[in-house]
């Protein structure tokens, strides 16, 4: 193995790994939080991740909103409630700006050729450096797989309407809510209640028509890890194979 690729190999995986464990410290708590519009006519519920579980209008919501403003108030309490879980995470990430990453944790070595290269005879010197030379390049192709995956992803948008038609939301690439439409004629003679819970589902619909992407994402993460494994430590790795005294 080449010192380069035994090099980029060490720091690839340790800024990985530092990185992985500075985020994973700043999460919000997974607790669930509420949102209301300014005139306190619509309350939203979200979740931890951010999932939309209860819209509550209030029964006398018409005192302060035409039925033209509903609309504009749920998604004003939606954005109340998930303000807060960014500002405590973008709060989080400041600080760990002026903290010093975490050490890279030691990862399990493979013991064989047969772990690291899918083989169940011993491999000459020769062949581990070409072999580790193909799995580099498999990281590598992991890795752009992986970005691309995040790229769709971060692009994908999601649209739900209710079966009547009463309801029609459209999620932007950000995950905001940039469409919501109440239909007049439902919206002039519905409960408070039944607004509420139709707006709701339609809602938890349209969020989830954007998170079914993210098991392509989710799949090429797993990817990298499990190439990642098999390379270990890469100094290790060429002692092992008699690549490096």
């Amino acid at each position: 193995m080449s010192e380069d690729i035994r090099d980029e190999l060490h720091e690839l995986r340790e800024r990985n790994d530092r990185e992985i464990q500075g985020l994973e410290s700043v999460r919000p708590p997974a607790i669930e939080r509420e949102g209301s519009d300014a005139r306190g006519a619509v309350t939203v519920r979200i979740g931890p991740e951010g999932e939309v579980r209860d819209v509550r209008v209030a029964h006398d919501w018409r005192s302060g909103l035409t039925d033209d403003e509903l609309a504009g108030a749920v998604v004003e309490a939606l954005t109340r409630a998930q303000s807060e879980v960014a500002a405590e995470f973008l709060t989080g990430v400041e600080e760990l700006e002026d903290q010093e990453l975490p050490r890279a944790r030691p990862m399990p070595m493979p013991q064989d050729s047969g772990e690291v290269f899918g083989r169940t005879e011993p491999v000459t010197p020769g062949e581990a450096e070409r072999l580790i030379g193909e799995l580099w390049a498999e990281v590598e192709q992991a890795m752009a797989s992986m970005e691309a995956s995040l790229d769709g992803f971060n692009a994908r948008t999601g649209s739900a309407r209710s079966a009547g038609g009463e309801v029609v939301v459209e999620i932007g690439a950000g995950g905001e809510v940039s469409r919501l439409e109440l239909e007049p004629r439902w919206l002039a003679r519905a409960h408070p209640a039944n607004i509420g819970r139709l707006v709701t589902s339609t809602l938890h619909e349209a969020q989830s028509s954007v998170l079914r992407g993210f098991g392509d994402v989710a799949e090429t993460v797993r990817a990298v890890q499990e190439t990642m494994q098999r390379v270990g430590d890469p100094y290790t790795l060429s002692r092992r194979f008699g690549l490096t005294p």
